[in-house]
């Protein structure tokens, strides 16, 4: 992947918000020192907080112009003790192995980077073992051996894309695209309407008020029922913006997904980037905004991205924990259809 300096800051912002609307502010935040600098948080006993010596590690990202194009993010390590266990210059080697293993220049991947972190945090504490070194091996044999499966898929996957996009490209003018503004003619649908359950609290930023709405659709058609119903209620067809995105596993294992601005400039692509972030599928959201007056500049995407997510979670679109640790960014791959 060839990317530009422009697409480099891009694919980052885009990357941040993501990581903001997934973890939130308390545990992936910005640092103060720096406007290219964030603080990660690992805590693997936030739900048991009256422990003495909380399994915690604090990492800081810096995150260099040239990421994702050639060089990987910089990383310290701020933590001295992880729980117990004192975070000495080995862990620090094998952690460091871990990431440079990780990084593919042109992807972005912090996602993948704290993902992996959990997960080797998890098997050092839980196998309560002491020897660094042959944790590492393990884990890094294992991590090999994905790496190599995963490189020979993307290749592989690569070449279908090429092949497969001529076909798909006459498939897609034959398809009728749903968008917000197609969706709101009225046009009479035999597709029934899948279930919407929206935002159970609006999020509200200064004046401006977002409410989500989600629904589970398994083909374009539904996408549509799903956004043509909504706008039938004349409070969200009278909102300043209604940006939707949708992701759908095809039978032959495609990824058939959209997204639609409605006048909100790339805030349809960075909502769509948080349903691929997080692996959701077969699932459409609109999220409604009305505006208060106040100019909410990037927050605004924050929100968005934000509101959506409370929405996927409450909902059960999310996977859970585990089952994202085996997913990584590559999920952000598949063009868009």
């Amino acid at each position: 992947m060839s990317l530009s300096k422009d697409e480099d800051r891009e694919e980052q912002e885009e990357e941040v918000l993501a990581l903001e609307a997934i973890f939130g502010p308390e545990v992936f935040q910005k640092d103060n020192q720096s406007p290219d600098a964030f603080i990660y948080t690992l805590n693997l006993d936030e739900d048991t907080p009256d422990l003495k010596s909380p399994r915690i590690l604090v990492v800081r990202f810096f995150l260099p112009p040239t990421y994702p194009r050639t060089d990987m993010p910089f990383y310290e390590i701020s933590s001295v003790y992880f729980g117990q266990l004192k975070v000495d210059q080995a862990m620090v080697d094998d952690i460091n192995r871990g990431f440079q293993e990780l990084f593919q220049p042109g992807q972005v991947v912090l996602f993948e980077w704290i993902n992996w972190l959990r997960e080797y945090l998890e098997s050092k504490t839980q196998n309560g073992s002491e020897d660094v070194n042959k944790l590492s091996d393990t884990l890094s044999t294992t991590r090999a051996g994905f790496d190599n499966e995963k490189k020979d898929k993307e290749e592989n996957d690569y070449y279908e894309e090429q092949e497969e996009q001529e076909d798909y490209d006459e498939t897609a003018k034959e398809m009728d695209r749903p968008t917000v503004r197609s969706c709101s003619s009225g046009l009479a649908s035999n597709e029934p309407v899948p279930e919407i359950q929206s935002s159970i609290e609006p999020l509200v930023d200064r004046k401006s008020v977002f409410v989500a709405h989600v629904a589970t659709v398994y083909n374009a058609s539904q996408v549509r029922a799903v956004v043509s119903k909504l706008l039938e209620n004349k409070k969200i067809a009278k909102a300043t913006h209604n940006i939707m995105a949708y992701r759908i596993v095809l039978d032959d294992g495609r990824i058939l997904q959209d997204n639609d601005d409605d006048g909100e400039t790339a805030a349809g692509g960075r909502l769509m980037h948080l349903l691929q972030i997080l692996d959701v599928q077969h699932a459409v959201v609109v999220v409604s905004r009305w505006f208060g007056g106040i100019m909410l500049g990037a927050d605004r995407f924050k929100d968005i991205n934000n509101c959506a997510r409370k929405a996927l979670e409450d909902f059960g679109h999310i996977k859970d924990d585990k089952q994202n640790h085996e997913h990584g960014k590559s999920k952000g791959k598949h063009k868009k259809k």
